[in-house]
């Protein structure tokens, strides 16, 4: 009787893999009490999307204006999904898990800066599909966002 009990439990036991499951990312957000300054070199609040994507080469070769008003179609198969985010000046926002879906290969950042001309308002960064956590730290300074990947 005993064996068959400890069959039983063996054929239900599956070993648990966490490299098959889809990869995760966690967002820190911190920004400067000097971003996004007007013409009174006043400090203003930065509406940032955060892209999901296939390839990161449409979303680098893409424009602002292209990905500020029509990302869908400026990013064509390459996009996946996009979270929007508002940062206001000097302070943190924590976004908690998102799963990766399983086409996404990249991250993108998008600063919507007011000037954008004289601003370094995108990046990107690769990710693995699967099996990893991934925090990103998204800085805001000035006229410019910084990107960090840390598993």
């Amino acid at each position: 009787m005993v064996f068959i009990f400890a069959l039983t439990l063996m054929g239900c036991s599956s070993k648990y893999d966490p490299a098959s499951e889809p990869s995760t990312i966690t967002i820190s957000m911190v920004s400067t009490d000097s971003i996004n300054t007007n013409g009174n070199n006043e400090a203003s609040p930065v509406e940032l999307k955060v892209f999901e994507l296939e390839d990161d080469s449409m979303f680098n070769s893409a424009s602002y204006d292209q990905l500020a008003f029509e990302y869908k179609k400026a990013l064509k198969s390459n996009y996946v999904d996009v979270y929007d985010y508002v940062m206001l000046p000097n302070k943190f926002k924590f976004v908690e898990e998102i799963k990766l879906d399983e086409d996404t290969r990249y991250i993108g950042v998008m600063a919507l800066f007011s000037d954008s001309d004289n601003s370094d308002w995108k990046k990107s960064v690769k990710v693995k599909t699967l099996g990893r956590d991934y925090h990103l730290l998204i800085y805001l300074k000035d006229n410019q966002v910084v990107l960090d990947r840390v598993e």
